[in-house]
């Protein structure tokens, strides 16, 4: 089964995802991949990124791991990959803002990374996806990282039978 653990940049994804290794899981950095095989495009100076090029992970996710045991694909777009479940880790907008801003994000990318936390846009695109009972979300503001992976490894083992 493989499973989005996906969110808004800055709620938690990259430290929860290595607690979850540490814990045994099989966890895929997908902004690493991307980065690994060639599939970021090139850079956008006004958005200060570089979209990366989803059709070609999407085959290339298939390929590396074909659906047989437990997989964590980690990244703010991995709702967007073939998964069976999505893992939305969300923040407060106020606590967001302060950790991208200590990132040294600039503030147009503060700025539209906490308005898409504020709108629930990952988990609109991952329940419009998936279907609601697919996806679930943890708010991650005020646990810890450790708690949440193991929140997150216990719904994984009950095959996210209930709620969170």
């Amino acid at each position: 089964m493989r499973i989005a653990l996906t969110g808004t940049p800055g709620t938690g994804k990259t430290a929860v995802a290595r607690i979850l290794r540490s814990m045994g899981e099989e966890v895929l950095d997908l902004n690493d991949i991307a980065q690994g095989f060639g599939l970021l495009g090139p850079y956008d100076r006004r958005r200060r990124t570089r979209e990366v090029d989803l059709k070609g992970l999407r085959r290339l996710v298939g390929r590396i791991h074909p659906g047989k045991g437990r997989l964590f694909l980690e990244g703010h777009y991995a709702h967007l990959l073939p998964v069976e479940r999505a893992v939305v880790l969300r923040c407060a907008p106020a606590t967001l803002r302060r950790r991208l801003s200590r990132r040294g994000y600039p503030r147009s990318k503060v700025r539209e990374n906490t308005l898409a936390e504020a709108l629930d846009e990952i988990t609109i695109e991952a329940v419009a996806r998936l279907g609601k009972s697919r996806v679930c979300e943890i708010e991650t503001t005020k646990q810890s990282v450790r708690n949440v992976a193991a929140i997150i490894r216990r719904m994984a083992r009950s095959c996210f039978r209930g709620a969170i």
